[in-house]
């Protein structure tokens, strides 16, 4: 189907007031453009204010985004993991490398043996080698970068990674949903929480915008800095964002869930 009978059927579907429901692989210009479009026919029709398209629009890409970039960082924690037990001779590996995965306790604990650095620095190369990739520019890739975009990708098939995107319409708001099958670790939701109370705290000053300035940035991870981001349209538009904006790691999955109340994108 091309892109604007897309649009038009996912469309149709919100005034409808029925749920769309997306399963994304990557985050692509075409994606982007295409949910753009969606956004801005459907304020169109529901007589809501289109400037406000644009900081949902941003929203919906971020928390995507982290989604995909979480689902690729646990399969590295994951393979850290399997090192660590090479390294301690122990047999079984991949028993217990389930049982240590499935258990957020174990999990936790061998978070502590494995440097957010080492995590970050293969998280960013595999993203880096897919947007070439995805980009037409794959045959200028090493074999060794081949090799290595094609591992990681066959390691996020056989744990069963997927994120989803749900958009749900209601009478009075209009819920997003975004759910990655990995289960966040304690330290990233505690950095990211402390990021929001920060930015939270200088909004409160009616400095909110200093966040952003260079001094604040977190650079030691990139969605504290996506996040506020999300947060600054909330307060832009009156509204708390630790109320509709909720993050949550469960035992097998991390679920992000926005709520843009329909009373609040009705005026500029």
């Amino acid at each position: 189907m091309d892109s604007p009978a897309l649009v038009e059927r996912t469309v149709s579907r919100l005034a409808a007031h029925k749920p769309v429901r997306f399963q994304i692989n990557a985050i692509t210009k075409v994606g982007r453009a295409q949910l753009r479009d969606v956004l801005t026919e459907f304020f169109t029709r529901e007589k809501l204010e289109r400037t406000h398209v644009l900081p949902i629009h941003y929203a919906i890409v971020e928390i995507v985004f982290n989604a995909l970039k979480a689902n690729v960082k646990f399969v590295a924690f994951r393979e850290e993991i399997r090192k660590q037990l090479d390294r301690f001779k122990i047999t079984q590996i991949e028993d217990l490398l389930q049982v240590i995965i499935e258990e957020r306790t174990l999990r936790e604990f061998m978070a502590v043996r494995v440097l957010p650095q080492v995590l970050r620095h293969q998280v960013q190369k595999i993203f880096d080698l897919e947007e070439k990739y995805r980009s037409g520019m794959g045959a200028r890739l090493t074999a060794e970068q081949i090799t290595l975009l094609k591992r990681f990708r066959t390691l996020i098939r056989s744990i069963d990674a997927e994120v989803t995107l749900t958009i749900t319409p209601a009478a009075d708001s209009i819920h997003i949903r975004c759910v990655n099958n990995a289960p966040m670790l304690q330290r990233d939701l505690d950095r990211i929480e402390a990021s929001r109370r920060r930015h939270q705290q200088l909004q409160a000053e009616g400095r909110g915008g200093d966040f952003f300035e260079y001094e604040n940035i977190d650079t030691t991870e990139s969605a504290g800095f996506g996040i506020a981001m999300v947060d600054q349209g909330f307060y832009r538009l009156g509204l708390d964002p630790f109320q509709q904006m909720k993050i949550e790691s469960l035992n097998r999955e991390t679920v992000v869930e926005l709520v843009y109340p329909r009373s609040a994108l009705a005026k500029a």
